[in-house]
């Protein structure tokens, strides 16, 4: 049985992977000059577009790379103190670069959208990026001795967390900044 500790911690995963990731947006945006509204899940030029059109691939770019550095700072922190309530953190990552990649099917994400200005394809940042998620979660997982059953539930525990996010985002439309 699930400890309600450990979902605790999976919720603040996830609430703090998509708030740190929004911010690194709404930051870079703020900081080109441009005024920003930051919602649950998004990072927007109030305006409806940037001041110049470099800066969007450059806001779209601080977010994954936001995610990346906590993904690989959490990475490490289970390295050093073996501690499985860090989990989520790592893998709410994972979870984010998967799902994000998996919608640019329908909508390209930040990702897919850098891939097409440096003219590499949509889908090249999102399958490598996704590929450095995956590994760092594999090693972590052996290195841990984290069975198939505890990182599929954790990952369960994601979706269910984030998808309740987004729709709060899109039912509520809550503007945090």
């Amino acid at each position: 049985m699930l400890k309600y500790k450990f979902v605790l911690y999976t919720l603040l995963a996830v609430v703090f992977s998509f708030l740190v990731h929004e911010f690194a947006h709404w930051t870079m945006g703020e900081f080109l000059g441009n005024e920003m509204r930051m919602t649950l899940n998004t990072g927007y030029p109030i305006a409806g577009k940037y001041e110049k059109d470099w800066h969007y691939p450059v806001v779209s770019s601080v977010g994954p790379l936001t995610t990346l550095l906590q993904a690989v700072v959490f990475y490490f922190l289970i390295k050093k103190y073996s501690n499985k309530i860090l989990f989520p953190f790592l893998l709410t990552c994972f979870f984010l670069e998967l799902f994000s990649g998996l919608l640019t099917f329908r909508n390209p994400n930040d990702l897919a959208r850098i891939g097409t200005y440096l003219k590499i394809g949509l889908f090249t940042l999102p399958i490598f990026f996704t590929a450095i998620h995956v590994s760092l979660v594999y090693k972590i997982s052996k290195r841990e001795n984290y069975d198939w059953k505890f990182v599929f539930t954790t990952l369960l525990l994601i979706m269910v967390f984030s998808f309740s996010w987004i729709g709060l985002n899109k039912l509520y439309k809550v503007i945090l900044l």
